[in-house]
């Protein structure tokens, strides 16, 4: 996803110093959109067999009942280890969940819920203590999550349904899931309208300053955004490389370069819909690029876009051996 990368770059670079993109044979001013359409664009070559697709441009009828990504953290004996790291996150969160809905329903039996649960150390557990502090416990249960509004102070949006169904001998379901409706996408993308908005005027500003403060603005305002995009899930599958893609080349686009590289065990997409605000993951964001001042001669590279203007030359350079060119790593 170099190559997404970089065109995405040059895409944003021309869009804060003024200049127009041409979209589908018209030049107009870059959306938010058109700024992931050319990483998805990327992704899709890469792996034509993986169908990458805008959840809210399927048909009618699906969009009308709800798509869901659905993703299986423990099934049965199976264990989904890409999202290890993150099991002892969903846990907190769900015992939190717990405490505040005691608290609402069972405001007695709150104390006697909050010990049992300092005794939970695996998720497997919590089903056995649910079942005995409320009786509606049967199968399994559900938990969801909110996320907070940048653009409406005190406003939430629904964000992911952890399920959790079955016992502890082998056959639990521990699962995670977004529901695609076109109410809550349309919640989601004016979210990253406004930021986009205001990423937009700050890249324009940044062109014109050398001010760090305004670099370090336009960063935040990228993760925002992404933070967003994640959340609402609007692609078929590879959400998280393309938001990174876009977090990297919009970067580059402010004059900044990352250096680091994803901790083992992390997702870009997993971390932010496990962030309790878009801060938050900024910050965790931020601590793995290591960010340094862009070298001028990312500048001068040619357009991927008109070097690269079809799906052969695409698939061409996308086959090409570069080994030769690549400094290899002791």
């Amino acid at each position: 996803m170099g190559l997404a990368t970089l065109e995405v770059m040059q895409a944003m670079h021309r869009t804060w110093s003024n200049s127009k993109v041409r979209v589908n044979g018209k030049t107009r001013q870059m959306q938010w959109r058109d700024m992931f359409d050319i990483a998805v664009k990327w992704r899709r070559i890469a792996d034509p067999d993986q169908p990458v697709l805008w959840l809210d441009q399927m048909p009618a009828r699906s969009l009308s009942r709800g798509f869901n990504n659905h993703i299986n953290l423990i099934r049965g004996q199976i264990i989904n280890i890409r999202y290890l790291a993150y099991f002892d996150n969903i846990l907190e969160f769900i015992k939190d969940r717990i405490l505040v809905y005691h608290g609402a329903y069972n405001p007695r039996g709150l104390l006697e819920v909050r010990q049992a649960l300092e005794n939970v150390n695996k998720v497997e557990d919590l089903l056995p203590i649910m079942k005995q502090f409320n009786s509606k416990t049967r199968d399994g249960f559900t938990v969801n999550s909110k996320v907070a509004s940048m653009k409406d102070a005190g406003k939430e949006h629904d964000g992911f349904t952890i399920t959790i169904t079955g016992d502890r001998v082998g056959n639990m379901l521990f699962s995670v899931e977004t529901q695609t409706t076109e109410e809550r996408t349309q919640q989601y993308q004016s979210e990253i309208e406004s930021i986009y908005k205001d990423l937009t005027a700050k890249g324009k500003a940044l062109m014109l300053s050398t001010e760090l403060g305004d670099a370090d603005a336009v960063c935040n305002l990228i993760l925002s955004l992404v933070y967003y995009f994640c959340n609402l899930m609007p692609l078929s599958r590879g959400s998280s490389v393309v938001a990174y893609s876009v977090v990297m080349g919009a970067l580059m686009a402010s004059g900044k370069e990352v250096i680091g590289r994803i901790p083992k065990g992390k997702l870009v997409d997993f971390e932010a819909m496990t962030a309790p605000s878009p801060d938050s993951f900024s910050k965790t964001a931020k601590s793995w690029m290591n960010l340094k001042s862009l070298p001028n001669w990312y500048r001068s590279l040619p357009s991927v876009a008109e070097t690269f203007p079809s799906i052969r030359t695409m698939i061409e350079v996308l086959n090409t051996d570069s080994s030769s060119h690549c400094p290899k790593k002791s």
